[in-house]
């Protein structure tokens, strides 16, 4: 419950502050931006945390009580913080896949085809992407015998970076570029959302942007943080409504 709490408090925060201190006009992408990508949102978190309980979770508690996993014998501090660090290498690793195959990227397109990025946008994915994403996390979590906690843990982590980097709030070029030796921040996370294919192929990363770095995947922040967003093809506005967000994948 606290989890969600704090999730939630932070989500309303960045949601805020994008209309007090706005870097794009809202009304690119039409007045219903947000409720369409809430809905999509509320799906996934009606189908997502369920499924995870049954699969991600459940896992993860049986194989901590067996003592199993490359992680079991570290020191429990240790073994939480290296979980947390595992995690967000495997999400690296299971974002680049979703550019990689393109049965996986015709769902992970739902999230790229935003007109506008803003804290909603880190709400817009189609709920079988979130399903097989954590499908993709159970063998490593058997392999490492990641704890529980540390799941719990990189999941408030993530949750509060993806709302802070999709945000539309205006932020300080400097103070970006300072945070980015850490994180991914808004400039770094708007090009991976860029309409040109070599951009919108890079900067992967969820949480720490050393994976970008370290997989050769790292595009450079330039002057202007906001290129145009989207892919070529899905222009119409239709595209950024409810119905065809659930049905895009399924479509020629």
């Amino acid at each position: 419950m606290y989890r969600f709490l704090i999730m939630g408090g932070v989500f309303l925060l960045f949601f805020v502050c994008e209309r007090l201190f706005p870097q794009l006009d809202r009304n690119i992408a039409g007045k219903n931006h947000c409720i369409h990508n809430m809905t999509l949102g509320f799906v996934n978190l009606l189908f997502g945390r369920y499924f995870a309980l049954f699969t991600v979770y459940y896992v993860a508690v049986s194989i901590e009580n067996l003592g199993f996993g490359l992680l079991s014998y570290s020191p429990y501090n240790l073994k939480v913080i290296s979980g947390i660090i595992l995690l967000d290498c495997i999400n690296y690793w299971w974002h680049r896949s979703l550019h990689r195959f393109n049965f996986l990227m015709n769902f992970h397109n739902v999230h790229h085809t935003d007109q506008l990025l803003d804290t909603s946008s880190a709400l817009r994915f189609h709920f079988i992407e979130v399903l097989i994403g954590h499908l993709f996390k159970l063998p490593f979590i058997i392999l490492f015998g990641i704890p529980v906690i540390s799941l719990l843990l990189y999941d408030v982590i993530f949750n509060i970076n993806v709302y802070f980097h999709h945000s539309n709030i205006r932020i300080n070029r400097k103070v970006d570029l300072i945070l980015s030796k850490v994180i991914v921040t808004p400039y770094l996370h708007r090009i991976h959302h860029s309409l040109k294919w070599k951009e919108s192929n890079s900067n992967f990363s969820s949480f720490l942007i050393l994976w970008d770095k370290v997989f050769g995947s790292f595009f450079p922040q330039g002057e202007q943080s906001t290129p145009k967003y989207g892919v070529p093809g899905y222009s119409d506005k239709k595209y950024q409504t409810f119905y065809y967000m659930i049905k895009q994948p399924f479509s020629k």
